[in-house]
């Protein structure tokens, strides 16, 4: 961080109150927010080797998890670093989003634009689409499937810790709610408590 010129640095590993259900709960609904107002977001993409190699990126275990899709699509300038903490196949620019290379091995992985995950907006993709980019990802908690959503749908739900696929449920309803969109209820995958599109990881 300092070779960066920042002074100060988060981790919502280290930095959130995990012990006490009011801060967690909280910090869990405005996650998108400090990730989309970062100076800068830092991954590190564990296993991924140095040097690194074409398509380690996406194949990494950092693209497969419910709450690094936020990490990705949310800030406005993203770095990426192997297990080394090189830059991931030796870009040394400032910010990987505007890295032609890295955005398309992305948007290839995930199927959506390279100008999507760039520039992405919750309102520049449409429900359908945002579940999409969800239904594939595992969460060790299963209610943090949901929960990973609430920034990129600009959602008012409240976490509950431990509510487990009721989450599930809860967040297509509000979506309904809102946007009037009930294509959101034609789920595919195994079923949860509610009849949504999210799956139900374990």
């Amino acid at each position: 961080m300092c070779r960066l010129g920042y002074r100060w640095a988060w981790s919502d590993t280290c930095c959130i109150d995990k012990t006490t259900d009011r801060i967690l709960n909280g910090s869990l609904t405005l996650m998108y927010k400090w990730y989309a107002d970062s100076a800068a977001t830092l991954v590190f993409l564990t296993g991924v080797t140095h040097p690194s190699q074409p398509r380690g990126l996406t194949c990494s275990k950092w693209i497969t998890r419910a709450w690094t899709l936020q990490e990705l699509l949310a800030p406005k300038v993203i770095l990426f670093y192997d297990s080394e903490w090189k830059p991931y196949f030796g870009n040394t620019g400032t910010n990987h989003k505007e890295s032609l290379e890295i955005m398309q091995e992305l948007a290839d992985a995930i199927e959506i634009s390279p100008e999507n995950i760039a520039t992405f907006s919750p309102h520049g993709l449409g429900v359908r689409e945002k579940l999409r980019l969800a239904s594939t990802r595992n969460a060790t908690v299963e209610e943090d499937v949901a929960y990973s959503l609430i920034g990129i749908f600009e959602s008012d739900i409240r976490p509950h810790c431990g509510e487990r696929s009721n989450a599930l449920g809860h967040l297509p309803e509000e979506i309904v709610t809102r946007s009037g969109d009930v294509t959101v209820l034609a789920w595919s995958g195994k079923s949860s408590a509610y009849n949504s599109r999210l799956s139900v990881y374990n």
